[in-house]
């Protein structure tokens, strides 16, 4: 039996490293979704902290039908609040500017804050904030731009000195980086969200704050009944990295999760920036021996808000994430509310494209790490394998049928070709979305792996993504059991 030809349109550009893109009021749009799937994008977030549930829903809808015309399968990540301490509001809308060596004390509870008041007394909507925080423990409001120091707790009272000064305004938020907090994720609301996530079709959801393997286990038992009780599919977990606690209990974490998320910004708040680096490519390793992405984020191309290009030191700093293994780069207000969110991510393409093209020229850097060399799982092994036959004979591309996790080992390869998977599942092909160097093809299901492989081919070639002139790793397996056939051949050749 011969497959028909299934058409996909490929009318857009892609590096290895996926691009993570957070959709706000500017970039909601069908016009400007498109733009920006045809630009990079693979994954499109939507923050749970902000909006209402009736825009996010009309903007899932948006990116199923972009996705649809653009016959592309297109993630969607839901990031959950998390367990978050904010100011309370100030009066008549006001900001307070602190200084240097100024008195100021913070008191639990919803009071409005008085701007006149002196000295100046914060409310925070944590109610055991008083409880939790000690002498000399740091205050962090607005991610660090403003820093307090705790010198006496007192009745309820926390009495603090201002080390570095600057404007705060209502509802900022508020780190504790010294203070074994009471907070634990994830909370009511996100459990509430999360329901919410599952029952409109979300791939991923996020989980902020994430201290233990427990957080991760906790969540999953609410999307498992969440997707029982609407007979949907249960979301692939993102467990984001933005204490220094979570630190002790990475390997636990990764093998709980689908994916974790450097929040390099957060460490860097409650870290010196000298250790964001070196706890940073801990994350990764951690993600390595689990065989799952690792997703950088955090403010990566921050002026872009205002300007049409990105900084040296941005540019940078995407390029060391990437040298570092990372297998996604996230934009978030970048996309969501800057001026050019187009060419945020056309830019965040054209970093990763040319620090992909140096990678790829280094001699004898076929796997990223130990972590994956060490494994003796079978998925790890063939991975290997496939990367070793890619790398030596200068494989243009992976063409793969197989199951997701085999795919997970083999994006975590250096080969630095793309991986082509080709699945019958939307839903399925759209869990591949964070793999790096992984793109999900629909297809119906073949016969056999020679029926596979002739139209996989027919399919590549009529995109131009592939000649006859290219030779590639093949990897199938329709029995259920993972890779069972893997061999090198030439594009167009007789299928065998």
């Amino acid at each position: 039996m011969t497959m028909k030809r299934t058409h996909t349109a490929f009318h857009t550009k892609r590096s290895l490293t996926r691009i993570v893109a957070t959709v706000g009021p500017v970039s909601n749009s069908a016009a400007m979704l498109t733009r920006l799937a045809r630009a990079g994008v693979s994954v499109f977030r939507l923050n749970m902290s902000h909006g209402d549930p009736a825009t996010h829903a009309r903007t899932i809808a948006t990116i199923r039908a972009v996705s649809k015309s653009l016959k592309l399968e297109i993630g969607i990540l839901a990031d959950l609040p998390g367990p978050k301490i904010r100011l309370t509001t100030i009066e008549r809308g006001e900001t307070i500017r602190l200084r240097h060596g100024d008195p100021v004390r913070i008191a639990r509870g919803t009071g409005v804050i008085n701007p006149d008041a002196r000295p100046i007394t914060l409310h925070v909507d944590y109610k055991r904030f008083t409880d939790d925080v000690g002498t000399g423990d740091r205050v962090l409001i607005d991610d660090g731009a403003v820093q307090l120091r705790v010198r006496a707790n007192r009745r309820g009272v926390v009495e603090c000195v201002c080390e570095v000064g600057g404007i705060i305004s209502s509802r900022k938020g508020v780190n504790l980086p010294e203070t074994a907090v009471s907070l634990t994720a994830p909370t009511a609301r996100d459990r509430v969200l999360a329901d919410w996530a599952v029952r409109h079709g979300a791939d991923f959801v996020a989980l902020s704050f994430v201290q233990t393997a427990a957080d991760i286990t906790s969540l999953r038992r609410t999307l498992a009944r969440s997707a029982k009780a609407s007979r949907s599919r249960i979301p692939g977990i993102v467990a984001k990295i933005e204490r220094p606690v979570a630190l002790n209990s990475l390997d636990a974490i990764a093998a709980e999760a689908e994916a974790m998320m450097v929040a390099r910004g957060d460490l860097a708040i409650e870290l010196d920036f000298a250790r964001v680096p070196v706890e940073q490519r801990r994350i990764q390793a951690a993600c390595e021996r689990a065989a799952i992405p690792c997703i950088v984020a955090t403010q990566m191309l921050q002026s872009m808000m205002e300007a049409p290009l990105p900084t040296r030191a941005e540019a940078s700093d995407v390029a060391s994430a990437i040298f570092g293994g990372a297998d996604a780069v996230m934009l978030s207000g970048e996309t969501a509310a800057g001026k050019y969110p187009l060419d945020s991510v056309s830019a965040m393409r054209r970093i990763a494209e040319e620090t992909e093209s140096w990678l790829r020229n280094q001699p004898a850097r076929v796997l990223r790490s130990r972590e994956l060399v060490e494994s003796d799982e079978p998925a790890a092994v063939l991975a290997r394998s496939m990367a070793q036959m890619a790398t030596e004979s200068r494989a243009r591309a992976i063409i793969a049928w197989t199951d997701p996790r085999s795919l997970r080992f083999i994006s975590q390869t250096d080969v630095n070709v793309p991986i082509y998977a080709f699945g019958a599942s939307d839903a399925e092909l759209r869990t591949l979305a964070l793999l790096r160097g992984v793109r999900a093809i629909r297809m119906t299901h073949p016969a056999d792996s020679r029926d596979f492989v002739r139209v996989a081919e027919r399919i590549l070639r009529g995109a131009r993504l592939l000649t006859t002139r290219d030779r590639v790793v093949v990897a199938t397996g329709f029995a259920g059991h993972g890779t069972e056939r893997l061999w090198l051949r030439q594009v167009g050749a007789k299928a065998v």
